[in-house]
């Protein structure tokens, strides 16, 4: 049988489990095509206005992956670490795709749940293993292979590398020297990892001479430290992910500026921001903005702020906090009046 997964939403961090688990039940995988404009117009077109963007573009890819594949697999994420929760969003995903997408696509739902423990959230692979007509046995096999799979590939990108080198072969490298110094690009792998939606921030980035540091390259013992100061358990797992990892980056002076990729109307990034942005504002103040990103962003814009910011960037570098009285040195133009 031959299984669509789409290109979206947390495919970069999750496909080497459920790629293993279905190829080792015997069954294909087959990818959407990546993020287009032709993708993000037929999301936008289906899923619910007040959405945010990828889950507008998730319905694009599964539109894609209709009268390709057999089944679309769409995970139902409820909680992927115990006593946490993620994106409500996910946790309707399934029904939101059932009752938007036009075509009626034939959907395999995986619903995985870790509040309780990670043993409870294997079940979901029993359950669709079955479903697929396989023995308990045949599911336990290829369960274990799988975790094999995706263990190997965190410690990669615990060792430096993201999933643009890994899943799609850019040649981009966080371990990588550098001509001018570390930017720590903060933001969901649903933003980071998907080229289009990015405005392909990654590669521009390094192009003008930076290397990359990204949240996944960040070990979970030092985000779960990082987060210890604040007096409440942070239990949205991405956004204490993404606000521990920017922490620890702040911390240990591994980034020379902070850039935060975030969607529009996201309800986890608005806190998570907002506690980095006061936290670097108070005890470290480097170079630090937020781009926001939704279906009416285009390149021209979001070139200009990622200019402006490696402007300031190397001005401050070279300047220091030093501002010459008069604006001496700052402007040229000097009135003969």
């Amino acid at each position: 049988m031959n299984i669509g997964i789409p290109r979206a939403l947390l495919w970069s961090i999750y496909l080497p489990l459920w790629k293993t688990f279905f190829n080792e039940l015997g069954h294909e995988v087959l990818l959407s095509s990546p993020t287009s404009k032709r993708i993000l117009n037929d999301g936008v077109t289906a899923c619910v206005d007040d959405a945010c963007l990828p889950v507008k573009v998730m319905h694009g890819h599964v539109m894609d992956l209709i009268g390709k594949a057999d089944l679309i697999f769409i995970p139902r994420l409820i909680s992927i670490c115990p006593k946490e929760y993620i994106c409500p969003k996910f946790i309707g995903l399934p029904e939101m795709i059932r009752n938007s997408v036009p075509g009626g696509p034939k959907l395999l739902i995986l619903d995985l749940n870790a509040h309780k423990g990670l043993k409870h959230a294997y079940k979901g692979f029993y359950e669709i293993g079955r479903q697929l007509g396989a023995r308990d046995s045949a599911v336990k096999r290829a369960l274990a292979r799988a975790l094999n799979a995706q263990g190997e590939y965190t410690a990669k990108l615990l060792g430096g590398f993201n999933p643009l080198t890994l899943l799609e072969g850019m040649a981009l490298q966080a371990g990588t020297g550098s001509k001018k110094g570390t930017i720590g690009l903060i933001g969901h792998p649903y933003l980071l990892y998907d080229r289009f939606i990015s405005m392909d921030a990654c590669r521009k980035l390094v192009q003008m001479g930076y290397r990359l540091i990204f949240p996944e390259n960040i070990p979970q013992d030092k985000i779960e430290r990082a987060c210890s100061v604040y007096p409440k358990k942070l239990f949205w797992s991405y956004g204490k992910h993404l606000l521990g990892s920017g922490l620890t980056m702040l911390e240990g002076k591994m980034a020379d500026g902070i850039v935060v990729l975030s969607s529009f109307g996201c309800g986890i990034d608005s806190f998570m921001v907002e506690l980095l942005q006061r936290r670097n504002q108070r005890d470290f103040r480097i170079p630090f903005t937020i781009i926001t990103l939704d279906e009416h962003s285009g390149n021209a814009g979001f070139d200009t702020r990622l200019e402006a910011f490696v402007d300031m960037m190397e001005w401050r570098d070279h300047s220091g906090h030093y501002f010459s009285p008069h604006g001496e040195g700052l402007y040229i133009y000097k009135s003969a009046f």
